[in-house]
């Protein structure tokens, strides 16, 4: 999305400069607070990804996401150029779920520069979801194999779109019909 003005975040690190792990599925249980980096200084979104796809919401939004996705998302203090009530909307679900038939992508292989990322999605340009992969609670995830899509679904949406979420952009994904229902 590009809005003329905006700041962009960096990186995401604990005090003692570790940067976590905030895109693959996993629990962040660290009991310093999280800071964010400004990039490019400009005008603060209620909804952002840093530089690595992490998100990142104000209060309302953060309150619900959570209000709808429930343990789906962690919800993490951290301080960004003095801003407060900023949290990073970490999902800690991950679901195997892109119908390869019907979707376009390039898998990473071992001969690229990113080896240990072999068999993994290096970019999905033509998403489709396989529908009955999604749990009927599935309203904040990841797709597995690749930590780039953020997927909500519509009552997520709903409930980001009734707080107001200046900075978010929502990209419907098409749905197929499981094989296993055929």
């Amino acid at each position: 999305m590009t809005i003329k003005g905006r700041w962009h975040l960096g990186e995401i690190r604990l005090r003692s400069g570790w940067e976590p792990l905030l895109d693959a599925g996993h629990r962040l249980d660290a009991a310093e607070p999280l800071r964010g980096e400004v990039t490019h200084a400009g005008r603060v979104l209620d909804f952002s990804l840093t530089s690595f796809n992490v998100p990142v919401a104000i209060t309302a939004l953060a309150n619900a996401v959570r209000a709808v996705a429930g343990g789906d998302v962690q919800c993490i203090p951290v301080e960004i150029a003095g801003q407060t009530g900023m949290f990073v909307l970490n999902s800690v679900r991950v679901i195997r779920c892109l119908d390869e038939e019907r979707s376009a992508f390039i898998k990473w292989t071992k001969q690229d520069h990113r080896s240990e990322l072999a068999g993994q999605y290096r970019q999905i340009t033509k998403h489709v979801l396989d529908e009955g992969a999604l749990p009927n609670d599935a309203h904040f995830f990841r797709i597995e194999g690749s930590f780039v899509e953020l997927i909500v679904s519509g009552a997520v949406k709903a409930g980001m779109e009734s707080v107001g979420c200046f900075g978010a952009n929502f990209v419907e994904v098409p749905l197929s019909i499981s094989r296993s229902g055929v």
